[in-house]
């Protein structure tokens, strides 16, 4: 193996070890923008959780309120 080949053979694995931190970044910010559009749904259904143990409740001290009279 000459000089040559040596250099050639560092340059294609210094761009393979790019490409392979490229990649990464990559599906780092896809991962990022799937857990923000988590996050956000996670939000409304704690929200809707909220209302409806609300709603359970109202209606639970409703029926005890009626059966009482």
């Amino acid at each position: 193996m000459d000089i040559g080949e040596l250099v050639q053979y560092l340059n294609r694995m210094s761009s393979s070890i790019s490409e392979i931190g490229d990649k990464t970044s990559s599906g780092l910010q896809d991962i990022e923008i799937r857990l923000s559009d988590l996050d956000s749904t996670l939000t409304v259904t704690n929200v809707l959780l909220i209302v409806l143990i609300i709603v359970i409740a109202l209606n639970t001290f409703l029926k005890w309120k009626n059966l009482k009279n």
